[in-house]
């Protein structure tokens, strides 16, 4: 979990290329904030639960896993709205540099990737959920 919080940091460095070292300042500063919050807040919630001390299935039975849920979940929600913000954001940046009869269709463009995009992390929830909550009896 924490290795994809790292990852999901370095595609937020990638989409920062091209910025400016103010905008890259304040808004990696802000992405780098997120992902070291998330992963004190895991660890700290692991070790509260006894995901080091104990066996995997003793710690799943023990409902640790539930309880890393409920903090990973709603992480998931923030970095999936954040990460489509900055997305829109470094999109809007190359569109006001395109020729203005392009500009149109870059827009109807970002609305339509905003939709999948948005679908995409309705699917993914439901992924994200499963590792997390026992949905069989």
């Amino acid at each position: 979990m924490e290795l994809v919080a790292l990852g999901y940091f370095g595609v937020v460095m990638l989409l920062l290329r091209g910025t400016t070292s103010t905008q890259r300042r304040w808004i990696g500063g802000t992405f780098a904030v997120l992902v070291a919050i998330f992963i004190i807040g895991s660890l700290w919630i692991r070790y509260q639960t006894g995901f080091f001390h104990l066996s995997r299935l003793e710690w799943r039975n023990a409902g640790g896993s539930i309880s890393l849920g409920k903090w990973a979940v709603p992480s998931y929600l923030v970095f999936a709205l954040s990460l489509l913000l900055l997305i829109l954001f470094r999109f809007i940046q190359k569109t006001m540099e395109a020729p203005s009869e392009a500009r149109v269709w870059l827009f109807v463009f970002a609305f339509f990737f905003t939709l999948i995009y948005v679908a995409a992390v309705y699917i993914m929830l439901f992924f994200v959920a499963f590792f997390f909550f026992p949905f069989a009896p």
